[in-house]
């Protein structure tokens, strides 16, 4: 049954940070429901390891990139244009952020991660890794919309500070119902994702989504405390030492 959307989102420090002096967790993400419009935003930004500032980007880019998505207009949210003109904008208050702190800006690479959906369709976004999956109200299958991009290096990939961002930004509009969407960062996509068959694991989304059902309308505070746990527990530490961001969001009810 279909209902209101519920969502629930964590970013949780990875064990590599925690052994650096002041380490801190460089992922962002933001979660909206924007009841006026009918319309959830759901934005991840993982900061470059190698990068100082990639932290407070990761952050800039998620709230501007959200902010410009709830004011667009319907007829135009969900096309490649109005995409690419929020990545060039939100790319040039990276530039002005570099400038003023006088810093090159590589320092404030970050990856990005946009899912937005309306009533009867929805748009995905994506520079570098990490993924965004998804099932529609008529299925059991989830659906990965892009496969995480990677550089032309090993352990590389490309950033909203890239010079030709635009070109290599990702985007696909789908115009059906979605009833749960996931975005994470990379540091989930070995538990996420199967890399030998490039499909998602839909046990992994199966042991989540099913709490979510049962929850009402809004942010899911009794969930969002049980991701943290789940993020920063032996299990995922077990198997990656990044930072890992994950945002759920449903409007299946049980």
């Amino acid at each position: 049954m279909i209902g209101d959307w519920k969502h629930a989102s964590a970013s949780v420090i990875g064990t590599s940070h925690l052994k650096t002096d002041g380490g801190v967790c460089q992922d962002g993400h933001c979660c909206i429901y924007a009841a006026d419009v009918n319309r959830l935003v759901c934005v991840v930004s993982d900061g470059a390891g190698s990068a100082s500032r990639s932290g407070e980007a990761s952050r800039l880019v998620c709230d501007r990139i959200a902010n410009n998505i709830i004011r667009a207009p319907e007829d135009d949210v969900h096309t490649s244009g109005f995409a690419k003109r929020s990545l060039s904008e939100t790319r040039m208050g990276l530039e002005e952020l570099a400038e003023a702190s006088d810093l090159p800006l590589r320092e404030f690479s970050c990856t990005l991660l946009v899912a937005i959906v309306s009533d009867e369709n929805c748009s995905f976004w994506q520079i570098g890794d990490g993924a965004i999956c998804f099932r529609s109200a008529e299925t059991d299958r989830y659906e990965v919309a892009f496969w995480p991009s990677k550089g032309e290096y090993a352990n590389t990939t490309y950033f909203v500070t890239d010079v030709n961002a635009i070109e290599e930004l990702e985007f696909d509009s789908l115009d059906f119902r979605v009833a749960d969407v996931a975005v994470f960062s990379d540091g989930l996509e070995r538990l996420a994702l199967d890399f030998n068959t490039r499909e998602a694991h839909a046990k992994f989304f199966t042991g989540f989504f099913p709490h979510l059902y049962t929850q009402p309308g809004g942010e899911a505070s009794e969930i969002q405390a049980l991701l943290e746990q789940f993020l920063g527990s032996d299990r995922v530490n077990t198997k990656t030492d990044d930072d890992k961001t994950l945002v759920l969001a449903t409007r299946e009810c049980l």
